[in-house]
């Protein structure tokens, strides 16, 4: 317990009320005995007539495990023993930072109350949800009575999977290559699939004129789109990567993205493997097709801590690059602040796009597009709208340079990433690009 502000308002003026007697004439110490002895009955009668503790029991269900950014049920169930709740009832939770929930209140007409609130899990890991806080008033609001009640529960963060759980990624994939689009594609990368008559209407360079002269009648090679591609997801783990765009970190949007798109290449028959790195190349899963390269990148990707270090691009190319035997797709998801920090990796991702495709991913903070167009201009604002410019005008120079080299640059806010780079990969596949 502890005492409330009534409470301290009423010490403080029996303080000054004694000091003020003590300096008048006379002997007053009977009264001031007297008056200070009916504060502290008063007190000890209100702690006599209030409820305990001990009569007011929780239930908390919290759930097992959270897609990071997301949001789960937490079942909060209260019973008292001694009548009808409190009826200024609080409740706080003593949990791990990662874990966030919003304020809500309970019926407390009866002595059963029940609620249920979402709790957010903003980062990958295993964190803790220790107690609950109980605090009411006592009865005649003297003191907040206050007390805890152990849960000892673990709330698991994983990456973001619902865009595969829902269907909706399979759906755009096999849309796109196996729908109403043709399957069927020209080019040096095209697969031999089987000879057919040549009919009009068909496009004269498909003609093997070999085989036509041999069968005496033309006919025409059917090709289809090459599958078995190689396909790299490249992480940044570094400290940039840490920073958070509404509430999430960059690093857990970029696992989120390239979770889907492990997937999405899995559906469409490539090999899609995995690779991290901060001041040095930390994990490296060669590729593997389907549901097993996307499991195994999973199950690493959710043990994947965050690094406060400073990301070396040119020694983590450069080791990438010595592991590639094959001319491959590689999605690096990273960050820069401005054109001076980003030229090593500029340099680098040059180097790696002589052999292979690249598509850079950036993510775009809206809260940098909000200072650069204030909704109220004035002098502090304008000063901040400017430097906001000068920084959004480097990050340009930078991918414009990028996409100059041929890198397929994305610079997109976080919550298009997943669906956008979806998109960019079977455009990509289309076009038999890798």
């Amino acid at each position: 317990m502890r005492p409330t502000r009534l409470f301290m308002s009423v010490a403080v003026a029996m303080l000054l009320l004694t000091c003020a007697l003590a300096l008048m004439p006379g002997d007053r110490s009977d009264l001031l005995r007297l008056l200070w002895a009916a504060v502290g009955i008063i007190a000890l009668l209100d702690l006599a007539m209030s409820r305990s503790g001990k009569s007011v029991s929780a239930e908390v269900s919290v759930p097992s495990q959270i897609f990071v950014g997301t949001s789960g049920p937490l079942q909060v169930k209260l019973t008292s023993a001694a009548g009808p709740l409190p009826a200024d009832l609080d409740v706080k939770f003593e949990m791990s930072e990662a874990l966030r929930t919003s304020y809500f209140s309970f019926d407390t007409s009866g002595d059963v109350a029940e609620v249920s609130t979402p709790i957010t899990c903003h980062k990958r890991g295993i964190w803790s949800f220790d107690r609950i806080w109980l605090r009411w008033t006592s009865r005649f609001g003297l003191f907040d009575i206050i007390t805890r009640k152990p849960i000892d529960a673990e709330v698991r963060g994983i990456p973001n999977i619902q865009p595969v759980q829902s269907g909706q990624i399979t759906t755009q994939v096999k849309a796109q290559l196996f729908g109403l689009k043709s399957t069927s594609a020209r080019g040096e990368g095209s697969e031999f699939h089987q000879l057919r008559d040549f009919t009009t209407g068909m496009d004269p360079r498909l003609i093997d004129w070999k085989r036509s002269a041999r069968h005496g009648d033309l006919v025409a090679r059917e090709t289809h789109v090459e599958q078995n591609h190689q396909i790299i997801m490249c992480v940044d783990n570094g400290y940039l990567m840490r920073s958070e765009i509404a509430g999430l970190p960059k690093i857990d949007c970029a696992i989120n993205a390239a979770l889907a798109t492990t997937w999405a290449a899995g559906i469409g028959g490539d090999q899609v493997g995995f690779f991290s790195f901060d001041s040095r190349p930390r994990l490296y899963l060669p590729p593997t097709p389907g549901r097993t390269a996307f499991n195994r990148i999973r199950a690493e990707a959710t043990e994947l801590q965050y690094s406060s270090v400073e990301s070396n691009h040119t020694l983590a190319l450069a080791h990438l690059n010595g592991l590639l035997n094959r001319r491959s797709l590689i999605v690096v998801f990273s960050d820069f602040v401005d054109s001076i920090t980003a030229e090593l990796m500029v340099e680098n991702l040059a180097v790696l796009n002589r052999h292979h495709l690249l598509i850079f991913v950036a993510l775009r903070d809206p809260a940098l597009d909000k200072l650069v167009h204030p909704d109220e201009p004035d002098l502090d604002t304008v000063a901040t709208a400017v430097s906001a410019a000068q920084i959004h005008r480097e990050r340009q120079l930078v991918l414009d340079q990028l996409r100059r080299m041929g890198v397929v640059c994305l610079d997109i806010d976080p919550n298009a990433l997943t669906p956008e780079l979806v998109s960019t990969y079977l455009d990509i596949k289309a076009r038999e690009m890798i």
